[in-house]
């Protein structure tokens, strides 16, 4: 009987203190992994999402990545982006040294993505581009919505409607704060949502944040992924720049814009989202999100061969 044990860290990501932003788990190491092993991983992880670092498949990528949630597997996942790769610059694979920026290009399941890591304050800091989603306006009837997520329609913002992406994010803007503090959502009935749509997600957001340097306050509910609020949304916040841009919200003429973006405060793991954006000829041809992270627990999974439950 031979036993496999995999390597796993614990990183705290879109944060720079420990027992906030993110958590997710990540093997830096998963060659020979099933994909049934890096279910169970993520399931015995219990976070809501553990990546794996794989070989690139394609000669032209430096390395491929795969996302699990404790249920499924997702396209696309910012904070366990953000923390594989500042535990791979924290073991120094690739050549990663402290202070010299590195460019990668990433396999996976929603197309190659590009990551930059460069430093600061001797700590890594992760930027990379993702799809750059598309809205539509959200297909059911609005007090349903509202129901959902335990608030009015008075709450909701006078100035856009919900909007769904084509990737099956469901965005919802209020009007100020204290309603996205107050919200109280019903699980049973976002997941009845969810498989009506084929929706995935729920990113409730609003711009009245009460603080100059914040752009908006997210918070993201993901029952049908397994995760009911997850803490920090990278890939909900970053499509919430082109969700401002897209209604009109930002200057036509700019080409560059940045965003500091919060969430996880009433869930008491605050953390923060860069998002960079660039426009030419009216269109988004460069999304960006980016942030940082920090270990906060190293171990090893001893991965048991097949044991029958009857003998």
């Amino acid at each position: 009987m031979t036993l496999q044990n995999v390597r796993i860290k614990q990183v705290d990501a879109f944060t720079r203190k420990p027992f906030a932003g993110n958590p997710a788990g990540v093997v830096i190491h998963a060659k020979g992994l099933r994909t049934e092993d890096m279910q169970n991983i993520a399931r015995e992880m219990n976070l809501s999402e553990t990546v794996f670092v794989l070989p690139a498949e394609s000669e032209d990528n430096d390395l491929r990545l795969r996302w699990f949630t404790p249920k499924q597997e997702v396209d696309l996942c910012g904070h366990a982006t953000i923390a594989a790769f500042h535990a791979l610059a924290e073991e120094g694979e690739f050549g990663l040294e402290v202070n010299e920026p590195q460019s990668f290009l990433i396999e996976t399941r929603s197309g190659d993505l590009n990551v930059d890591l460069e430093w600061k304050d001797f700590l890594p800091y992760v930027k990379f581009s993702i799809p750059v989603p598309r809205f539509f306006p959200f297909p059911d009837d609005l007090g349903v919505l509202c129901g959902a997520l335990g608030i009015s329609k008075v709450e909701l913002s006078q100035k856009v409607n919900p909007q769904i992406t084509d990737n099956g994010y469901c965005f919802v803007p209020l009007k100020d704060f204290d309603s996205l503090a107050t919200l109280e959502p019903n699980q049973h009935l976002l997941k009845k949502l969810d498989e009506r749509h084929d929706l995935k997600g729920f990113a409730v957001v609003t711009t009245d944040t009460g603080e100059e340097d914040t752009d908006w306050h997210m918070r993201f509910f993901a029952p049908e992924l397994g995760v009911f609020e997850d803490p920090v949304t990278g890939s909900a916040n970053g499509p919430m720049a082109a969700f401002l841009f897209y209604n009109g919200f930002l200057e036509e003429d700019k080409k560059w814009f940045t965003f500091k973006a919060t969430q996880g405060n009433f869930i008491k793991r605050p953390g923060t989202v860069y998002v960079n954006m660039t426009v030419q000829n009216g269109e988004i041809n460069e999304l960006q999100i980016a942030g940082q992270a920090v270990t906060v627990l190293e171990g090893t999974f001893t991965l048991h061969p097949h044991i029958p439950e009857k003998f």
